[in-house]
């Protein structure tokens, strides 16, 4: 087995391993069905789609939820997140994404 044959199937076991967690927390289960190709984990009310690095934070992530700590702190209120907003550039549309850091079992 080459290499590049020897990562992909590395990634693709670790993605698993991570799927099962994250459904543990969301009270969901990994899916398995070919009949539903597209869905990694689903509850009874969601599904999500699921990514793991072996890197380490990005800065930007990091910091934000550095600040968001710090913001929920002072003002006594809960955690939302951090959005993090894709402009799209000149003429381009602009998109955002809600990220939640979890407590993972």
């Amino acid at each position: 087995m080459n290499n590049a044959s020897k990562r992909g199937r590395n990634n693709k076991n670790r993605g698993k391993v991570w799927e099962r967690k994250i459904a543990e927390v969301f009270g969901g289960k990994r899916n398995i069905s070919d009949s539903t190709p597209h869905t990694d984990i689903e509850t009874d009310t969601e599904v999500f789609e699921i990514k793991s690095r072996q890197a380490k934070m990005p800065a930007l992530f990091d910091g934000a939820f550095k600040q968001l700590a710090l913001a929920s702190e002072e003002s006594n209120k809960e955690q939302g997140g951090v959005v993090v907003v894709y402009t799209g550039g000149a003429g381009g549309t602009a998109r955002a994404v809600l990220i939640k850091e979890i407590e993972l079992k």
